[in-house]
């Protein structure tokens, strides 16, 4: 089972995602990843094992 959100918008999407993220954690996910566009287009991904705090103190 997977849970996938999306946002488009002018504010930072990283916090937004791992909001998202967290109402899905109980569903007992053994992983999590975000990818989110920066400026100039690049695609910055990360992805971690784990709880979801493991990933948001990667992308902290």
């Amino acid at each position: 089972m997977c849970g996938i959100v999306g946002y488009v918008g002018c504010n930072q999407a990283s916090p937004v995602l791992l909001e998202a993220l967290r109402k899905l954690e109980y569903r007992g996910y053994d992983f999590g990843g975000i990818a989110v566009v920066e400026e100039g287009g690049k695609l910055q991904v990360r992805k971690i094992k784990g709880r979801l705090s493991n990933l948001d103190l990667l992308v902290s």
